[in-house]
């Protein structure tokens, strides 16, 4: 029986299959909770809780989520 596609996405995001394992639109969608992590890690008020936060993300999720950060980082560092 086919997972649906919200179970695959947990999948994905729960670290048990790699996103690049998955279809394009099932990656889309994962990105989106990419995002998500990525700005509530940076909400975090100081370096050692974010850096704690990282840690509870599986780890092949986790790069993801880091690059993210990065990204939001620096958009918000040039608006400025």
């Amino acid at each position: 029986m086919a997972k649906k596609p919200s179970e695959i996405v947990d999948d994905v995001l729960t670290g048990k299959v790699n996103i690049s394992d998955v279809d394009e639109g099932i990656q889309s969608w994962c990105r989106f909770f990419i995002y998500q992590g990525a700005v509530s890690v940076l909400s975090l008020n100081t370096k050692e809780e974010r850096r704690k936060a990282l840690l509870k993300i599986p780890e092949n999720v986790r790069p993801l989520v880091e690059d993210e950060a990065k990204r939001v980082w620096a958009y918000r560092r040039s608006l400025t």
